[in-house]
């Protein structure tokens, strides 16, 4: 009979906990859908006025992307050491990594990719005004 009602305590206090869980949810959502402070929907109606004291949410909208961190290579040097070439923003970091820090060992841009098929596949020499017209895009 003890355990019947252990068993049948625990249960209501388990209702009471998920009762509770979703009132506040709903409550939360409430004042979420009116576009102020949703803790503010938490306040009695008496107390409305305190409302006013907790600050309004600002939708920032969507946030900007993050640029992307590209590990081109890594090279492991020892016991915990590497020697890592990240790209960032068109710039490539040799980096020193220990189990102590980090350290930029030296950077340089990269080359964009026009430039990069040029080089790969160089034109046939078409006279002065394809060497002309390969200078200005390079200055370009």
């Amino acid at each position: 009979m003890g355990d019947l009602l252990l068993a049948l305590r625990t249960i209501v206090a388990l209702a009471a906990v998920l009762g509770l869980l979703l009132w506040l949810n709903r409550r939360l959502q409430k004042g979420k859908a009116a576009g102020g402070n949703p803790f503010a929907a938490l306040l009695p109606k008496k107390l409305k006025g305190m409302g006013a004291i907790l600050p309004a949410r600002q939708d920032a909208g969507p946030r900007p992307r993050a640029e992307k961190i590209t590990v081109v290579a890594r090279s492991g040097l020892g016991g915990k050491a590497q020697l890592v070439v990240a790209e960032f923003d068109g710039i490539r970091y040799v980096l020193g990594v220990t189990e102590h820090g980090v350290n930029v060992v030296d950077t340089q841009e990269t080359i964009p990719a026009d430039v990069a098929e040029e080089i790969a596949q160089p034109e046939v020499d078409a006279g002065p005004i394809a060497k002309t017209r390969r200078a200005l895009k390079s200055v370009a």
